[in-house]
């Protein structure tokens, strides 16, 4: 065994593993391109009030650096009230272009959920291995965290 061989797996049975730079594999151009600027989608809230009382307004929207016309294979937003375990909100588009924004819609006033938990996913099109996910949760009156 030379000296490189045993070196290497002395540091393999001490627990020691590193690939050298140039072995590891180097990240999909389209990949790389899409994450440099576009990324999960952002979930808007906007909270409404009028002289029937106060409403809370939900959307969600491509990444705010998102390059304009990039193309989304698809996009699906889905908002949950967690004190009922019903499904609030769900939209789910395909084949549209940056920058996007779902439907805006009301969801149940506070005296029916005060508690929320979203989530949503988006595919682009030239990156259609990689999903981007997020998630949120928050109280009626506070914002998505």
């Amino acid at each position: 065994m030379g000296r490189a061989a045993a070196a290497a797996a002395c540091a393999m049975a001490m627990g020691v593993v590193a690939a050298p730079a140039a072995d590891a594999a180097p990240v999909a151009p389209a990949v790389a391109a899409v994450k440099a600027k576009c990324g999960a989608t952002d979930l808007k809230v906007w909270y409404d009030k009028d002289q029937d009382g106060t409403f809370l307004k939900v959307w969600f929207q491509t990444a705010k650096g998102c390059k304009k016309g990039r193309k989304i294979s698809s996009l699906v937003g889905e908002i949950y009230c967690v004190t009922t375990k019903k499904r609030v909100y769900r939209q789910n588009v395909a084949a549209k272009k940056a920058p996007y924004s779902t439907l805006i819609q009301a969801l149940p006033p506070k005296n029916k959920c005060k508690d929320f938990w979203a989530k949503s996913s988006i595919v682009y099109s030239n990156a259609k291995t990689v999903v981007f996910k997020d998630t949120w949760r928050w109280k009626w009156g506070d914002q998505p965290a």
